[in-house]
């Protein structure tokens, strides 16, 4: 029977369904039971007359429905499922040829087998005034004259069974007036004589204890011939059957068989699961029930499997099958134990008369015969017209050829169980693509996975035995494949072979070039690879989305024969600006002699478009494309399916016209059921083309963009159409919606403005430098400055460094700003630079903040208002550098003629070498000990390492601090400080002083570094927001254990000979006998460097959440890893933002 289990509502009336049935076939197995076992004799006789009067009166009810509704009682549940689904409209009606009605009935008959409880519609439905049933099929004049017409699958019947003499109606007919009859006749014997009907055909109950015993021998040993029997016929079918049989693929998926031989299959299910009950009420002893109780559930379910109203991959029914061989061998052990006297001798002669049966029969049986020629006489030609030759893609794709049929319904999906299963996928890639051509020929170097007519074209779809990771490792063997699959269809007769995918690739046969010298000149096959057909979809579905607007687009893959052939269409023909990306500079220089501009990189292309036209499987191009992009892709597959946000239009499939297949196709690429690949449907119409008079077509070279349309006009001829595209939006517009201004284009602005474009919020970012290149304080650092943290605790949400553009695990504050503008480019973020932004003030409720700016370039000041809905102020700790300190030091080391800088304006080269000679002397002295004076004394150490190694002039540098903070290695062993502090940020503030504290005190480089230090100088009790100095290279503990880094206390004189004096004792103690004459009397210097960091200014005094006024980059909370903390802040704030404004 029919079930279907899409809904809950439909799960329902199955189970009530399921109940009616399993309870009718437990009476018809009751009544066989009693009959039997009165036969025997029993003194529970009247028992037993009691139990059959009232499950024939159930039987009587049974009968009486189905004359009543002329339909049985499962068909009733049939038409309550209508119901539930009536809501579904009933296909269009269109007029099909006898042969498609043919082929239609065959399918549907050789599928189901005929039972009563597979009825859609009753005959009292049968006279509706349109004549269409409930599947929109429109009925036969005189259906309506039998009782069980309407009940029949719709197109089962096949034609010359039809009419109103109709053999198949006649015998459904009678045997509907034999159930009843029999029913009456026994509710007359039963019910009205209480007798057995048929009473002479059971033995007599008198018979004696022998003949019951010779009697349950006889019923032991015919189950276990069953069985015995049932075993064999699997092992023959298993080893011995014909599989060489020349049968068209397409008649064997129709699995065309005749209606006697359904009969027959169905008759031996019907013993075979009746052996099986009688097995475990007679044979098996109560310790073993179990195991039949396993064997039985076993069978029901496959059973139920195989009528649900859907078809299983191949693969599965033969694992089921396997399962049911090795249950039925179990307990035919068990049987044959209980009865081995007598069971010997039944296997002996089953033994002999199954031997002499398989050495009778010819190979192939002549069942197998028959059925051969029913094939052949279906299919008049066997061989294919056209053949596209794919491959899979990943290795788990090879379930989509295990796995047939499957729904294409949706796109084909590698089952999550499959990935663990990678060891098995490649070994089994490994042995197809090198050993299975070896082995078994040419027609082994692919499998034929489809095979149906589109028109009066025979087109079968082959999947080459490689994988598309066996192009990179085993090319060789990949091109032996393609060429061996190209001869085998030269030799069948196959007209055109269209490539496919990477069987087409430039690096293995030019594009199909190799195949067609390796055929030589006398060839028949005509070779293509269908890139015209793609190239003018490809075009076509561009215009179509973007019309005759003015866009610019970037194209990747434009050195491929499709890519250039794209190019040039869309610039000639639509006057669109495009952009051509290639890796190589002998290609790029080929577009720009012919007038394209050209990009090497794709963050080019980022910053250049948020348009893009996808021609090559890339993954940089799934982590370069701008957000919100919208991107026409016709590489296969795309790397674009993991982006969300990019809105992807798949220019190179078309759609089939399913209507002109002869039946539903099985493998369709991984695509769906209506879609096809363009250089697939290319195919097709060279097929076509050859039929109208073309001797041999050769599309192997490159696309001519004035032919390609050509294709299209053929293709669109013979139903190919390309999908419809909704019109590209290129602008959206917000109405009555002020944006978000964001002032600032630094880590944290940019963060904002990232987070704000992943939710389509409208917003604005001002920034005060002009220069497009530079982003927020990073330019403002010394040359050479390296972050202190790894590049994985720097990046900013949703873009991670790219490993092949950043190697190095940490990176410099050159490289970061590179980094900083691919992140502008990736989320298409809009910085309108020059802005010198001036004051936020309160608006009014429809305008909540009036932002005031001048531009740098308007001379005249006046200022210009912007209406926000909300702000975020993002400028920054580090924006305006700190040039002195507390007690005036610039000033008085001015006043006494000794060279100053600022760690900031160590950004030339005059500058630097000051600064190295100054330490080259021992005269250079840095205020403050921060990570930008530990990094200075760093470079300047490994300066003279790397290039005054062999000089005997060591330098020695002066460092005057304060406050001395915890100096740690950035690693110390296997544990990174950085690692430690990331996990260390989820601790409370009083665990981080303690821990911090603790591995100050513990760590040997650490306690160094706080002793070259006088010991009275304030060290850090606790963190407050603050970032510990980290020892990038160890250069700070080894330059204070060797002397050439000296530890003062700060500054507190400087005099006129350019000496400057340090607080290296307290306050109120007298000057020490330790004390060397330099610190007593001061240092000699030519050269102080102020590292006092960077003074804190904001717009505004504080930030008001509620209402819609943030800070951003200002926290107090980033004591270990500040980017990171950035990166926080700005989600936080985004989502507020969101919230708030929806």
């Amino acid at each position: 029977d029919k079930f279907y289990t899409h809904s809950s509502s439909e799960v329902y009336v199955t189970m009530v369904r399921l109940f009616l049935q399993g309870l009718d076939t437990f009476i018809h197995y009751s009544i066989v039971k009693d009959l039997v076992l009165l036969s025997c004799g029993s003194s529970l006789y009247n028992w037993f007359i009691t139990s059959m009067h009232v499950l024939f009166v159930l039987w009587v009810i049974h009968a009486a429905l189905n004359q009543l509704f002329r339909c049985s009682t499962a068909s009733i549940m049939v038409q309550t499922w209508n119901s539930l689904t009536a809501n579904i409209k009933a296909p269009k009606l269109r007029n099909s040829s006898n042969n498609e009605w043919k082929n239609a009935t065959d399918m549907e008959s050789s599928e189901d087998d005929s039972t009563e409880g597979e009825s859609i519609l009753s005959s009292s439905d049968a006279s509706t005034t349109d004549n269409i049933n409930a599947r929109g099929i429109l009925k036969e004049e005189g259906d309506s004259e039998y009782i069980v017409r309407d009940l029949l699958h719709h197109k089962r019947v096949e034609d010359h069974l039809k009419g109103r003499q109709g053999a198949v109606s006649s015998c459904v007919d009678k045997a509907v007036r034999l159930e009843t009859a029999i029913a009456i006749l026994a509710s007359f014997y039963m019910l009205g004589l209480g007798e057995v009907p048929l009473q002479l055909l059971s033995i007599s109950s008198t018979i004696d204890d022998s003949c019951v015993q010779n009697q349950q021998r006889l019923i032991s040993l015919t189950l276990h011939a069953w069985l015995l029997s049932s075993l064999l016929h699997g092992i023959w079918a298993m080893f011995l059957k014909s599989r060489h049989l020349k049968q068209s693929m397409r008649a064997m998926q129709l699995r065309h068989t005749s209606s006697k031989a359904n009969r027959h299959r169905s008759l031996i299910h019907i013993f075979d699961l009746a052996a099986m009950i009688a097995t475990a009420t007679y044979l098996i002893p109560p310790e073993s029930k179990w195991k039949m109780f396993i064997t039985c559930v076993f069978l029901t379910s496959k059973a139920f499997a195989q009528s649900m109203q859907m078809e299983y991959p191949k693969l599965i029914w033969k694992g089921l099958m396997v399962v049911e061989f090795v249950m039925k061998l179990t307990i035919l052990r068990m049987v044959m134990a209980m009865i081995s006297g007598d069971a010997k001798m039944v296997s002996c002669i089953l033994s002999i008369l199954w031997l002499v049966w398989v050495v009778s029969n010819p190979i192939p049986t002549p069942c197998e015969v028959s059925r051969s020629y029913q094939c052949n006489n279906l299919v008049q030609n066997d061989v294919a017209d056209v053949v596209f030759l794919g491959h899979p893609t990943l290795l788990s794709d090879a379930w989509a050829l295990w796995l047939l049929p499957y729904s294409l319904k949706e796109r084909w999906q590698p089952p999550f169980w499959a990935l663990p299963l990678w060891p098995l996928h490649y070994l089994v890639g490994y042995y197809v693509c090198n050993y299975r051509r070896h082995l078994f020929g040419d027609g082994a170097s692919y499998f034929c996975c489809d095979d149906n007519y589109y028109g009066q074209t025979r087109m079968q779809n082959w999947v080459a035995s490689h994988f598309a990771r066996h192009f990179v490792t085993h090319q060789s063997q990949v091109k032996e494949n393609i060429e061996a699959a190209a001869r085998h269809a030269q030799r069948t007769g196959v007209k055109v072979l269209c490539l496919g995918a990477l069987n087409k690739a430039e690096s293995i046969n030019g594009g199909g070039l190799g195949i067609v010298k390796a055929l030589g000149p006398n060839r028949r096959l005509s070779v293509i690879h269908g890139n015209h057909l793609t190239a003018a979809a490809v075009v076509e579905t561009v215009h179509q989305c973007f019309g005759d607007q003015k866009v610019k687009f970037f194209l990747t893959g434009a050195s491929s024969k499709v890519g250039w052939a794209v190019a040039q269409a869309l610039r000639y023909r639509y006057g669109y600006d495009v952009l051509c990306h290639s890796t190589d500079p002998g290609r790029r220089k080929y577009f720009t002699e012919k007038g394209f501009a050209a990009a090497s990189t794709l963050a080019e292309g980022s910053a250049y478009s948020k348009y893009w036209i996808v021609g090559k499987y890339d993954m940089a191009v799934a982590r370069m494309i701008p957000q919100n992009a919208t991107a026409v892709v016709f590489s296969v597959p795309h790397p674009l399916e993991n982006r969300k946000d990019v809105r992807i239009i798949e220019a190179g499939t078309l759609h089939i016209d399913l209507t002109k297949l002869d039946r539903p196709r099985v493998f369709t690429n991984k695509l769906k059921e209506k879609e096809i690949f363009a250089c697939h449907a290319a195919s097709v119409v060279a097929a076509y083309r050859l039929e109208q008079g073309a001797s041999r077509i050769d599309e192997v070279g490159p696309v001519d963009p004035d032919k390609m349309d050509s294709w299209l006009v053929d293709a669109k001829r013979l139903g190919f159409r390309v999908p419809h595209c909704e019109p590209v939006v290129m602008e959206v517009v917000p109405k009555n919606q002020p944006p978000v201004v964001i002032v600032g284009a630094g880590p944290s602005g940019l963060s904002v403005a990232a987070y704000l474009s992943q939710k389509q919020i409208p917003h604005v970012l001002l920034e005060a430098e002009k220069d497009p290149n530079l982003y927020g304080s990073w330019s403002q650092h010394f040359t050479g400055l390296e972050i202190t943290t790894q590049k994985k605790w720097c990046n900013l949400p949703g873009f991670p460094m790219n490993d092949k553009e950043f190697p190095n695990e940490t990176v410099t504050a050159e490289e970061y700003q590179r980094y900083l503008k691919q992140y502008v480019n990736r989320y298409a973020i809009n910085i309108c630079r020059g802005v010198d932004v001036k004051s936020i003030d309160k608006g009014t409720e429809c305008s909540p903040y009036i932002v005031k700016y001048h531009k740098t370039d308007n001379k005249d000041g006046k200022l210009t208002e912007l209406v926000a809905w909300s702000v975020v102020v993002a400028t920054g700790k580090h924006r305006v550098p700190l040039k002195n300190t507390s007690d005036d030091t610039a000033t008085k080391l001015k006043s006494c003629g000794i060279r100053h800088v600022h760690s900031t304006e160590l950004c030339d080269n005059t500058t630097w070498s000051q600064a190295i000679q100054a330490a080259k002397n021992g005269r250079l002295c840095i205020v403050g000990l921060g990570n930008s004076a530990a990094d200075l004394a760093t470079m300047i150490l490994q300066h003279f390492e790397s290039y005054d190694s062999n000089s005997d002039i060591k330098p020695l540098i002066h460092i005057a601090a304060r406050t001395i903070p915890p100096v740690f290695p950035r690693r110390a062993k296997f544990m990174r400080v950085d690692t430690l502090g990331y996990l260390m940020r989820w601790l409370p503030n009083i665990l981080q002083d303690l821990l911090v504290k603790l591995l100050w005190w513990g760590i040997p480089s650490s306690q160094l570094c706080n002793s070259a230090f006088p010991s009275h100088l304030k060290r850090w009790n606790k963190i407050q927001g603050r970032v510990p100095v980290i020892d990038k290279y160890g250069m700070l503990a080894a330059g204070f254990q060797s002397g050439r880094l000296v530890g003062h206390g700060p500054i507190s004189n400087i005099t006129k000979e350019q000496k400057v004096q340090f607080s290296d004792q307290p306050s109120n103690l007298g000057p020490s006998i330790d004390a060397s004459p330099t610190t007593e009397f001061g240092v000699k210097v030519d050269m102080v460097i102020l590292a006092t960091g960077y003074r804190e200014e904001c717009i505004i005094e504080r930030e008001d959440r509620l209402n819609g006024l943030y800070k951003c980059g200002f926290g107090k909370s980033d004591r270990f890893l500040p980017l990171r903390s950035i990166s926080e802040d700005a989600k936080r704030i985004a989502n507020d933002i969101v919230h708030s404004i929806r």
